[in-house]
């Protein structure tokens, strides 16, 4: 009972910290098109995209009805759409692996409603945590730690899916967002970093 408890106060803090790093992420977002794209608006599809779909890891979220199901699905596509267009983020081997580590958890734990419902919210998560690893010109000292970030993160998912509530894998969870937000900080105080050339512009 007592780990229970600890499992779900661990997954309410980790939440604030996926929150917070939507927002870093929207505001990195917001930089490069600010600073390099023609297209506007993108990066509120960031924003938007992740808040709506970090609800996906509120309890009884699968429950909660279809406009809110939806919503949930839809923020993968969003977020997909805006990193895609504005380029800060492409499709790699790695990312690709990740995904199928997804569908894993998804066969693993049973394929339940509320398991595939919160699958497109770690999708989500999995493409915000990779527009900072993959950014373009990022320095590699910033690039390793949130693609550690997000390879934590899929282990987190697959074992929660098999061992849904256990205190100890929920600590991978809380790992994985405090590296997403440290890298997150350090690429917002580093000089120069966000700041390329047109040239360069993604």
């Amino acid at each position: 009972m007592v780990k229970m408890e600890a499992y779900f106060q661990i997954m309410t803090f980790g939440g604030v910290l996926s929150l917070l790093g939507i927002f870093l992420t929207w505001n990195l977002a917001r930089i490069v098109e600010h600073r390099h794209l023609r297209k506007k608006g993108l990066s509120w599809l960031v924003l938007v995209g992740g808040l709506v779909t970090a609800a996906g890891f509120l309890p009884g979220a699968s429950s909660g009805g279809d406009a809110i199901e939806w919503a949930i699905l839809l923020g993968p596509v969003l977020i997909g759409y805006a990193l895609s267009e504005s380029g800060l983020v492409r499709a790699n081997i790695e990312m690709l692996l990740q995904t199928a580590v997804v569908g894993m958890a998804l066969v693993l734990g049973g394929g339940s409603r509320t398991l595939v419902v919160e699958s497109f919210s770690v999708v989500s998560t999995l493409l915000l945590i990779n527009a900072l690893a993959f950014y373009m010109y990022i320095p590699s000292w910033v690039s390793r730690v949130p693609r550690t970030a997000a390879w934590i993160f899929m282990t987190f998912f697959l074992l929660n899916a098999i061992y849904g509530g256990d205190f100890y894998v929920s600590l991978l969870y809380l790992l994985s967002q405090l590296l997403w937000i440290s890298a997150l900080i350090r690429l917002n105080l580093a000089d120069g970093v966000l700041h390329t050339s047109a040239q360069e512009g993604l």
